[in-house]
């Protein structure tokens, strides 16, 4: 693969994106096997950091904006790391 911004710009968003929805989905529900235990039950610092859990969605947690960003850093760093790694100049 050929080293232009645009291969690698590609490689980070996407690897943000597919890193934003493992966390939405995969991520989600091995964290949270349970979703109504936090009925009755506060949710702990760190995850209260990454999901909210308010009325609207009846109590159950749901990921907020800090996961989101915070998924989409980390995914973003992993596809320039594969980007660097597979790119000849």
């Amino acid at each position: 693969m050929k080293y232009t911004n645009f291969n690698k710009w590609l490689f980070i968003i996407i690897g943000g994106f597919i890193a934003s929805i493992f966390s939405f989905t995969v991520l989600y529900y091995l964290l949270i096997p349970d979703l109504c235990y936090y009925h009755s039950h506060e949710m702990n610092y760190i995850m209260s950091l990454f999901f909210t859990a308010y009325p609207g969605s009846n109590g159950h947690p749901e990921p907020n904006l800090t996961n989101f960003i915070v998924s989409f850093l980390v995914g973003s760093s992993i596809g320039f790391v594969i980007f660097k790694k597979f790119a000849k100049q």
